[in-house]
């Protein structure tokens, strides 16, 4: 089936003046101080490398947390993960999908006591007037590699501050598996009535009930068993239909695919159902970020087809995209073709 976005999202890019001073982690600045620009197709946001989107909807408004992939010098020969540079956490939004305002960064590593760098995949919900970040940092000693930890606001634009001060879950809580000390990555959550689930991991998929506060662990740690499983899960729910949707290693492409599972339970187990997309184009990565906003689906991701002041995107330099997502009638997802360019 064709997958186009609706006509709302056509438009002329049109990027506004910053007239105030940059939004440093502590929520908005005055309305009329903010960057707002039009879409006018893929990749979103055509001014700063992007990755990892997570999209939640709050208030008749659709947020979009990213991770800001910045450029340096040196980094088209790096390798061995130094490619990436994830700085901070930024923040989007929009009432029509159409016109977007620019929040800036909302949050960084250095904002939580425990962690020293890295802001990679996240994903903001909101439960009970709270908004909780849960997010991926490299901690510092005494916590070994990558750490989930959790950040608290009043409002979906911050100011977040550290939950807890110390890690939701860091490397001696999991089983090392194949990925070793970088397992504990891209954490997603999903409140479902009175509970909450907490599912991450790179290499290994891992699912744990969250307590009724949200920062911290309830009970214990179970492992999914996803057909070719790498990292980015993302949790929604459609109707009774729990999706379990995640980055897939595709052997042919040597890149990462979306595919997903389905379940009727949350403690049940998961039906694999194939693939959501092929692999993002110029991206050795692709991270999944579903959302239902003003009744229709979306699919966030990236792809690293943007280019910035004559840097092409790259493995650590991706551009978000989102195109419409459309279901069969038993609750499968029809596969998403990926677009870009002008609406």
């Amino acid at each position: 089936m064709k997958q186009l976005l609706s006509a709302t999202l056509c438009g002329i890019l049109a990027l506004g003046a910053c007239t105030g001073n940059k939004n440093t982690h502590s929520g908005d600045t005055a309305a009329d101080s903010l960057k707002t620009f039009l879409y006018e197709g893929n990749p979103v946001v055509r001014d700063k490398f992007t990755a990892d989107p997570a999209p939640m909807v709050h208030d008749g408004r659709l947020y979009l947390y990213v991770g800001h992939d910045e450029y340096y010098d040196g980094q088209d020969s790096a390798s061995g993960g130094k490619e990436f540079n994830i700085t901070e956490w930024l923040c989007y939004s929009t009432d029509d999908m159409k016109h977007w305002t620019d929040h800036g960064p909302v949050l960084a590593p250095t904002d939580f006591s425990w962690a020293k760098e890295a802001a990679w995949a996240s994903q903001v919900v909101e439960r009970d007037g709270k908004f909780y970040y849960y997010t991926t940092s490299i901690g510092k000693e005494p916590y070994a590699g990558y750490c989930v930890g959790v950040a608290m606001a009043d409002s979906p634009t911050g100011p977040f501050r550290d939950a807890i001060g110390k890690p939701l879950v860091c490397d001696s809580m999991t089983d090392n598996g194949t990925r070793g000390w970088w397992n504990d990555i891209d954490p997603t959550v999903l409140v479902d009535g009175d509970r909450a689930w907490l599912c991450w991991g790179n290499g290994t998929c891992f699912l744990a009930e969250l307590t009724p506060d949200m920062t911290a662990i309830k009970g214990d740690i179970r492992t999914i068993d996803l057909p070719l499983y790498v990292e980015g899960p993302w949790l929604h729910k459609r109707g009774n239909i729990y999706y379990l949707t995640y980055a897939s290693s595709n052997p042919e492409t040597h890149q990462e695919d979306i595919s997903y599972a389905t379940a009727t339970d949350m403690e049940g187990e998961w039906t694999p159902r194939g693939q959501l997309t092929g692999p993002a184009e110029n991206s050795f990565t692709i991270h999944p970020g579903i959302v239902n906003f003003n009744g229709q689906d979306y699919l966030f991701y990236h792809n690293a087809t943007l280019e910035i002041d004559g840097h092409k995107g790259a493995i650590g330099r991706r551009a978000v995209c989102v195109d419409s997502l459309f279901y069969n009638p038993d609750g499968t997802m029809i596969p998403v073709r990926q677009t870009s360019g002008p609406r």
